[in-house]
């Protein structure tokens, strides 16, 4: 499979030099805060450690909303209607060229910031299940 033309390798932790920590979460809070791996790790510590999980997105979705809406995240579920196939992440990045998310797939979580998706690896084939937008304010 070819790599999709908007697919932009993106590894912000200098620690996983052979990209295999499973680390997403972080690696997509990085990228769509503007932020180092370090600060978007240390973001999510409060909630991991209340919740005993290493992953904010093993917490329940009321605690893991309530985090990225507080960082100006709006969730969008995306619907499996019967007989429809679900986006996948590279047409979600070509239908949307303006705008900050974090896209939520199958055991994975990719950032989306204008039109491209920054990864280790190209998930652009990956079907979405939701995703969340960074508001923007008015100027």
């Amino acid at each position: 499979m070819a790599k999709s033309k908007r697919y932009v390798y993106y590894q912000p932790n200098s620690k996983d030099i052979k990209d295999e920590y499973g680390d997403c979460t972080i690696r997509a809070l990085s990228k769509a805060l503007g932020v180092s791996w370090l600060e978007a790790f240390d973001m999510t510590i409060p909630i991991m450690r209340d919740n005993w999980v290493t992953n904010i997105f093993d917490v329940p979705v009321e605690v893991r909303n309530k985090f990225l809406w507080a960082l100006g995240f709006k969730y969008t579920g995306v619907s499996s209607k019967k007989g429809s196939t679900r986006p996948t992440v590279d047409s979600f990045a070509k239908e949307h060229p303006n705008g900050t998310f974090i896209l939520k797939v199958a055991h994975h979580v990719v950032a989306c910031v204008d039109g491209k998706y920054y990864d280790t690896w190209d998930s652009g084939y990956k079907s979405l299940y939701g995703y969340y937008e960074k508001e923007t304010c008015p100027t």
